[in-house]
């Protein structure tokens, strides 16, 4: 059964983009535009997950989220809020009043699908239920037509499907939904299916995903190449559709338990940055280059947001301005790298000082 997934969000937009998105990554999305709504849509179905606006029309997202972790029927759901506030205190105290995770909009699908499968596979799951789970298969080619038709015969055979057109957009998924297996075109816009094969084998949580390689060559030595890049087997496309199938189910049965139970994290994974600068001019030309990037951005206006928001949200890496009014990015760094549970976190500091 796909893991159910409760959108609250006032936004069309929004709401059709993620279940679009959670949808095609073997999700089963419900979005509502409203509280009311979302209440009466839990009412009805046991969610895994529930992505909450912040600014909803009928309530305030954080208080509603303060009322399903108090209720003993949607306390053990994990939340992920999802706002345009870009207020530190709004973040922390959505953090405090019970979240999971806080994603600022304009936000990165792939991250918010990265995200919402930790917190998913983080949950407790019947054995009997998690032991039924159908394979998920990620399939990467830059054919639609192909795709979609590989996709109907693999759901057809049991298989929960999600779909990538390019290398890239296929590594990111890998990570974000840890596949049991990957069906890969060797021929890509981009970087190419032997290239994506090569960084799944680099990264320590997707090297063990079984990966079946699919080529238009007759060139016998595709074979080998294709071996080379890491390959568990290959199927060239002209073949019947069963014959891809049955090889798939070989490398499946070969690797003899689901790469997407590999506790490992992967290092394709989004992650999540905190930028420091009193400058907002500066902090949001600088976020919008790093979210097109693929990161998650959390913004602070000062070394003391930057202090309140790290002790309620864990972070990849600080980029931190040297000079700021109040604490400054110096003893702003110092506190931080005083903290236990902060230390270790890459810290970069920025400047406009010319001196060294």
């Amino acid at each position: 059964m796909k893991p159910a997934i409760l959108i609250v969000d006032d936004s069309l937009t929004v709401r059709m983009d993620l279940a679009e998105a959670f949808a095609s990554a073997g999700f089963a999305p419900t979005a509502c535009a409203t509280a009311a709504a979302g209440r009466e849509a839990l009412q009805k179905t046991a969610f895994a997950l529930i992505v909450l606006d912040v600014l909803l029309p009928d309530a305030d997202g954080i208080e509603l989220l303060a009322a399903f972790k108090n209720d003993p029927a949607t306390t053990a759901i994990p939340v992920m809020l999802l706002s345009t506030e870009a207020e530190v205190r709004d973040r922390v105290r959505g953090l405090r009043r019970g979240a999971d995770e806080y994603v600022g909009k304009p936000y990165d699908s792939v991250y918010v699908l990265a995200r919402a499968r930790e917190l998913v596979r983080a949950r407790p799951e019947p054995r009997d239920r998690a032991s039924s789970a159908p394979p998920t298969v990620l399939v990467i080619d830059d054919s639609r037509t192909f795709r979609e038709q590989l996709r109907a015969t693999l759901e057809s055979a049991g298989y929960v499907v999600v779909t990538a057109a390019t290398g890239e957009e296929g590594l990111q998924l890998a990570a974000a939904v840890r596949p049991a297996a990957v069906v890969v075109d060797g021929l890509l816009p981009g970087i190419d299916g032997g290239t994506v094969m090569r960084r799944l084998r680099l990264d320590a949580g997707l090297r063990r995903t079984p990966c079946l390689l699919l080529t238009a060559s007759a060139d016998r030595g595709d074979e080998v190449r294709a071996f080379d890049s890491g390959a568990d087997d290959f199927v060239r496309k002209e073949e019947d559709t069963s014959v891809i199938l049955a090889r798939l189910g070989a490398i499946l049965r070969s690797a003899g338990t689901s790469a997407g139970t590999e506790p490992t994290p992967s290092l394709l994974v989004p992650k999540k940055i905190l930028a420091v600068d009193d400058s907002a001019t500066y902090l949001e030309a600088l976020a919008s280059q790093i979210r097109n990037e693929g990161y998650d951005v959390v913004l602070a206006r000062s070394g003391q947001e930057a202090l309140e928001l790290l002790a309620v949200q864990r972070v990849e890496c600080i980029l931190l301005d040297l000079v700021m009014p109040g604490l400054s990015g110096h003893e702003t760094c110092r506190r931080i790298k005083a903290t236990p549970a902060s230390r270790d976190i890459p810290l970069i500091m920025l400047t406009a000082l010319e001196e060294q």
